[in-house]
């Protein structure tokens, strides 16, 4: 079998038992009749439960297919890395908001009009889910950092929030491969997506907090990025 009917054979099977839920919540939540709040607010739980799993499936799915997949993805494409930042930071925006958190987006003038292979909105989720996961943890009100810049054959995607003081281990610590911790499915899907496309994803420091993460695209020429004037922002 290939990669994609695996993929979707476990995911379809998964995904049976699940439409059965979801038809019988249908139906009581139709249900005219006067309930309780506890009866409310357990029908609401399940709801989210099952929104939950569903988009965990979703997510296995992926996995399973970047995981299995021979070689390099071939729906790449040229991808501007400075858009994409700016466009993953609006789209945070809401969330960061209600956790009392500002986005900064720092693009270097090295960086500026750069370009790799990848694919668009793959890439976009991917570093969406990044965004999540660090808007969820760190110091209450300091803010998430974007950062890119080049140099050296390589240009370097920076994701940074202040994790505080002490010595404890660093949330992006999940990104080491020395198997001391677990990765959720939705950081496993952003690390396989970029990695995909020849990336190197993994946290800067020795997993202490103050560390980041950051994402090193190499160019097959050995050049840091594709430049182009017309991608340069003033």
């Amino acid at each position: 079998m290939t990669a994609d009917e695996f993929a979707s054979l476990v995911t379809h099977e998964l995904r049976n038992p699940l439409n059965a839920l979801s038809g019988w919540l249908h139906l009581l939540s139709a249900d005219p009749a006067a309930r309780s709040d506890t009866a409310q607010r357990a029908l609401a739980g399940m709801q989210r439960a099952l929104d939950q799993q569903v988009g965990q499936i979703d997510a296995l799915g992926h996995v399973l297919r970047l995981s299995m997949a021979a070689g390099p993805r071939t729906d790449a494409g040229p991808l501007d890395l400075d858009t994409l930042l700016h466009d993953v930071a609006q789209a945070l925006k809401s969330a960061a908001r209600a956790a009392g958190r500002e986005i900064v987006v720092h693009v270097d003038a090295s960086a500026r009009g750069a370009r790799v292979q990848g694919h668009r909105a793959a890439s976009d989720a991917a570093l969406q889910a990044i965004g999540r996961f660090a808007i969820r943890h760190g110091t209450p009100l300091a803010p998430l950092r974007f950062e890119l810049r080049a140099g050296d054959g390589e240009t370097v995607l920076r994701v940074a929030v202040d994790e505080g003081d002490g010595a404890g281990r660093s949330i992006w610590s999940v990104f080491g491969h020395d198997g001391g911790t677990r990765m959720a499915l939705e950081l496993l899907q952003a690390t396989l997506e970029f990695e995909s496309h020849g990336a190197r994803i993994g946290p800067q420091g020795d997993g202490r907090v103050g560390d980041s993460l950051q994402i090193r695209f190499i160019s097959h020429d050995g050049s840091a990025a594709t430049r182009t004037e017309s991608g340069l922002r003033g």
